[in-house]
């Protein structure tokens, strides 16, 4: 292995036709694929405002989701809360996939920014009896309001007037972080929990007098949106599937091959998460070829 920093050149051709040459045998005898799609509805959804309030009227149905800032000192950050079922991501299976999609109702977009990032964060076990708790008034409890929207992001998008309609009902897609929903699921589980939640915050919001708003008039009931949904892909992991096509092809080689040239997982010309760092040592190196030529003979994901 050559030692960082240093001129790396591409595979030379021979190693490359020796190794996935037979690509083409494993076409005859493919592998058959487990995925699973598992779609959850939000059993709960509601708000907390900055004063460290539940909406409770609306939390219970039809379940206001509004998000942002008021103009008026006062902000909202928004949650969604979906039931697991024991044994739902089996042993040495991961979510490969997650798409999280908010429904839009007229009115949902009030900022006079010409965008802002809505994003959804983890949330700590200590929130989760705040946010169920919707039967009950809950005043001063601003450590779950700030819990919505701090710590690990598991998505983000942009919203703006335009992109979405004012009438009719539209799902806004936004896709999350396969592994760090698989674990906080997979904690979840363990600890004997049988809820996911997620936490909606605004992260755009400047400081001024104007709205910054997102989801108003919004809520369970399909003529007000509808309850958002997380749709799962669940099965056996491919890393070396770097573009989610789930095959290992020449479309992955091209992407591990630059990741290869580069090395360090820490250069700035390195994509995000280093993908191509399959055995997660900090480097994409020869032992990192040695597992993608082997996804690569097999091509296609189990």
């Amino acid at each position: 292995m050559r030692a960082p920093n240093t001129i790396r050149p591409i595979f030379p051709r021979p190693r490359y036709a020796a190794v996935f040459g037979a690509a083409a045998i494993a076409i005859a005898a493919p592998l058959v694929r487990a995925d699973t799609t598992v779609t959850l509805w939000a059993s709960v959804q509601g708000l907390f405002t900055s004063y460290g309030q539940n909406n409770k009227n609306f939390n219970t149905g039809p379940g206001n989701y509004l998000c942002g800032y008021m103009g008026n000192g006062s902000a909202m950050r928004n949650y969604f809360v979906f039931n697991l079922t024991p044994g739902m991501i089996p042993a040495g299976q991961q979510v490969k996939s997650a798409t999280f999609e908010i429904g839009t109702v007229f009115n949902h977009y009030q900022s006079l920014d010409p965008s802002e990032t809505y994003a959804l964060f983890h949330v700590n076990d200590s929130s989760y009896f705040d946010l169920l708790d919707v039967n009950t008034s809950i005043w001063l409890h601003y450590s779950t309001y700030n819990d919505l929207g701090d710590g690990i992001i598991y998505g983000s998008r942009e919203l703006t007037p335009n992109a979405e309609p004012f009438q009719g009902i539209r799902y806004l897609p936004m896709t999350l972080d396969p592994a760090k929903v698989t674990n906080e699921m997979k904690l979840r589980l363990a600890s004997g929990a049988n809820n996911f939640a997620v936490g909606g915050h605004l992260t755009t919001i400047s400081s001024g007098n104007y709205r910054q708003a997102c989801f108003g008039f919004s809520g369970s009931d399909p003529s007000w949106g509808g309850p958002p949904k997380l749709t799962l892909i669940i099965g056996v992991p491919c890393p070396a599937d770097l573009n989610g096509d789930s095959m290992v092809d020449d479309a992955d080689f091209v992407q591990f091959a630059s990741a290869y040239n580069l090395l360090d997982c820490a250069d700035p010309a390195m994509p995000s998460n280093c993908p191509s760092d399959l055995n997660k040592d900090g480097v994409v190196d020869d032992s990192d070829f040695v597992i993608f030529a082997a996804a690569y003979n097999a091509l296609l994901c189990p």
